[in-house]
């Protein structure tokens, strides 16, 4: 009691840092008792992502760069790849906004063997004229910021040499050579349509000219970029320009410039920076996949 009789009152801080830890450990001993199995998880990660044809097309992603499509593993593979893995702990946040970014990180712990990983990305939150997105994009823009940030993180985990052939079967499986072509690409073409694409912005980024032109190859490279728009990796806009003359025109030009030698030094990076479709390590030998 107080001198004025009033209940004399204590505040307690309570640290959650031990409860953590406790847990952490609890976790590895765990894991430790049940160790994973590489050849069980491998085989059930090939049967997971290859269930049906609309699995395995959630499984990659395409992205336009420099003239030319680059693929890569999707979040729906890492997400499938963490399941089968097992003895895994991961988890994305926001960490922050300012007036252009939103700042999100991607945390990975392999509870066998003890190894823990943290990867922060960044996505824009504005328009091409710099115009800030309204509350509701710039939440559809943080989670796909937490998705690829935790993709990031789980492939950084996972080795990719189990994930290697998985990724190939997933595109064999998507594109769907059983069927015939023709019926293929028209179904993936009016899928991309229903997005606002004109058929004619769609045959420019693969450089057909017509319908009937389309490859097996090309339908892979179509479906990606499909999987990239649906997991906030790219716009619309930025997978089928909408001024493909103007691009294809500029495109024309670079070439001339070159072969006649006007273009000197290296070639600029024209990646922006706040792209954070990471292409892991094993992906970038391109002959093997």
């Amino acid at each position: 009691m107080t001198e004025n009789g009033k209940p004399q009152t204590t505040e307690v801080v309570v640290s959650h840092v031990p409860m953590e830890i406790a847990e952490i450990e609890s976790q590895i001993a765990t894991a430790k008792r049940y160790p994973r199995d590489i050849k069980v998880f491998k085989d059930k990660l090939m049967a997971m992502a290859n269930l049906d044809q609309e699995t395995a097309e959630g499984c990659y992603y395409a992205l336009p760069r420099g003239g030319k499509s680059v693929d890569g593993p999707s979040v729906r593979l890492a997400e499938i790849a963490l399941s089968c893995y097992g003895n895994c702990a991961a988890k994305a946040d926001v960490l922050s906004e300012d007036d252009r970014f939103i700042y999100a990180m991607g945390q990975c712990r392999d509870l066998e063997n003890n190894v823990a990983v943290q990867v922060k990305v960044r996505r824009r939150i504005t328009n091409k004229n710099g115009k800030r997105y309204n509350d509701d994009m710039i939440a559809v823009t943080a989670n796909a910021a937490c998705a690829i940030a935790l993709r990031n993180a789980i492939f950084k985990i996972v080795p990719g040499a189990y994930l290697k052939p998985v990724f190939k079967r997933c595109k064999e499986t998507a594109v769907g050579k059983m069927k015939s072509l023709a019926n293929r690409r028209a179904e993936v073409v009016t899928r991309l349509t229903k997005f606002g694409v004109e058929v004619e912005r769609i045959l420019y980024v693969i450089g057909r000219k017509s319908i009937e032109e389309v490859t097996f190859d090309d339908v892979a490279v179509l479906i990606g970029l499909g999987t990239a728009i649906k997991d906030g990796d790219t716009t619309v806009e930025e997978a089928f320009p909408p001024n493909y003359a103007e691009a294809q025109n500029d495109a024309a030009e670079t070439i001339r410039k070159e072969q006649g030698k006007e273009i000197v030094g290296e070639p600029k990076d024209e990646t922006p920076a706040e792209d954070n479709a990471e292409i892991p390590d094993w992906m970038k030998d391109k002959d093997e996949v």
